[in-house]
């Protein structure tokens, strides 16, 4: 079973709880561009093996695009199970043309409005919490190359202990 998602990572910092002497208050540097790198992952609950994927934004090319990228990293299955929240183009005419194509892959939901069952909701938290929050990049290539480090660097123990819902 694979879950599934996507992601809006700023490139100004994200405030977040940190400690500060008595009676300072922390500075935080921002340009204040509203810019972000938009992303998509997914994460195999039976070996915690994961990707994730820049997109330009979230449609139905970018799940697409994720579909196929799970489809080829797990070829070795005969029935690719996905798992997706109920974003609107996840049931998009044309992502079911391609299911349709793709038999090899089931695509099922989540029940609406239920972010915490969906473990890839988790890597994004973790990702923001390790390697974003706090942080300017100066550019959207700066913070891909830190995202890409920090899935490609991550244990699997860590991503299994980031999958468990209880």
């Amino acid at each position: 079973m694979i879950c599934c998602d996507e992601a809006g990572i700023q490139l100004d910092p994200t405030i977040h709880a940190q400690w500060a002497g008595k009676g300072s208050q922390p500075e935080i540097l921002t340009k204040s561009r509203r810019e972000r790198v938009n992303i998509s992952g997914w994460t195999d609950l039976k070996n915690f093996d994961q990707n994730v994927i820049k997109i330009e934004r979230g449609n139905s090319k970018s799940f697409i695009d994720l579909l196929l990228d799970i489809e080829q990293k797990n070829s070795k299955y005969k029935k690719i199970y996905i798992f997706a929240d109920n974003a609107k183009w996840h049931k998009s005419k044309e992502v079911f043309d391609f299911l349709k194509e793709h038999s090899k892959i089931v695509c099922d939901f989540f029940p609406k409005y239920s972010p915490k069952l969906n473990p890839q909701e988790k890597q994004w938290w973790w990702l923001r919490y390790i390697k974003t929050h706090g942080e300017r990049f100066e550019d959207s290539n700066e913070c891909w190359k830190e995202i890409e480090d920090h899935f490609k660097n991550l244990p699997k123990e860590r991503v299994k202990s980031l999958c468990q819902l209880i």
